[in-house]
């Protein structure tokens, strides 16, 4: 998945707003000290001042990581503050204790439409050592897309760009396809849980078109010659051992577009949403990792 950086200075600099509601979704970017930016998006619930949810950082990027976050906002102090405290997934080579966490605290003076979040953060390790800082800058998820639907509009009525141009950019499906969890040929998606099983839903992503897929775990064939439906296939994996891979091979295309597979994966924490954009013969792999 391609990321639009274009569509986040358009609306990164511009102005800035947040969406007064229980439930949040920021989506922005941060800049490391060493000037490189990195997509990140944060969504969290707020109950009596606690912040409940997640990130996701490198949206779409080969290293893209989902964490978890918790926090607390102070409205008599104008204050917010949250920070990650544990990996739920990444497309990252694995040695789980490199991960530099987000520790965010900033000023926030209400939860509504007219301030984001921006301000400096603290990278630590699991073990509290600072790694790297930066500063954030975020937008209300709802306001960046009211935004995109009217820098389409005027895209699509414009006479200056040819028609074939303007029906490649489309800024709502961008944000929507940096939303998705995409597994693509040879990447792996590692997973962390502490369960004990795993239960995994299948289905096809779209409208039905003979998505066929041979799914192995640890090497042996669960599915073999599979075709995918609208309708779920579910199925409970033991992890037995620290590390369980489940392999996706797609057999073919599908009749419309490429091998596109949906996929949750229920841990007791939470859900993971994936999908797999397969070409026949290719194949992506999901690792369950036991803490």
């Amino acid at each position: 998945m391609r990321f639009t950086w274009y569509l986040f200075f358009i609306f990164l600099f511009p102005f800035t707003n947040i969406s007064a509601q229980e439930d949040y979704e920021y989506l922005g970017v941060i800049q490391l000290n060493d000037s490189s930016f990195i997509s990140y998006k944060i969504a969290f619930n707020e109950k009596d001042g606690l912040l409940n949810g997640y990130s996701v950082t490198d949206m779409g990027g080969a290293h893209e990581t989902r964490s978890f976050i918790s926090g607390y906002y102070e409205a008599e102090d104008d204050k917010i503050d949250f920070y990650e405290s544990g990996i739920i997934y990444t497309k990252s080579p694995i040695t789980q204790n490199d991960f530099c966490y987000v520790h965010f605290e900033g000023q926030l003076k209400k939860l509504d439409d007219r301030q984001g979040i921006e301000g400096n953060f603290k990278g630590l390790y699991n073990n509290g050592e600072a790694c790297i800082d930066g500063s954030i800058n975020l937008l209300n998820f709802k306001k960046v897309l009211k935004k995109a639907k009217k820098l389409d509009r005027k895209i699509d009525r414009t006479v200056l760009v040819s028609k074939e141009k303007r029906d490649k950019i489309n800024l709502v499906r961008d944000l929507d396809s940096l939303n998705m969890n995409i597994v693509r040929k040879n990447e792996t998606l590692n997973i962390f849980t502490s369960n004990d099983t795993v239960e995994l839903v299948l289905f096809d992503a779209g409208k039905e078109d003979n998505d066929r897929i041979s799914l192995f775990v640890n090497g042996k064939v669960l599915w073999e010659d599979y075709t995918a439906m609208r309708a779920e296939r579910r199925v409970r994996i033991p992890l037995e051992s620290e590390a369980t891979a489940i392999k996706i091979v797609a057999l073919n295309n599908g009749t419309i577009g490429e091998n596109t597979i949906k996929f949750h994966i229920i841990l007791e924490e939470t859900v993971v949403e994936s999908l797999t954009n397969l070409k026949a013969g290719e194949e992506a792999t999901f690792i369950i990792r036991k803490k």
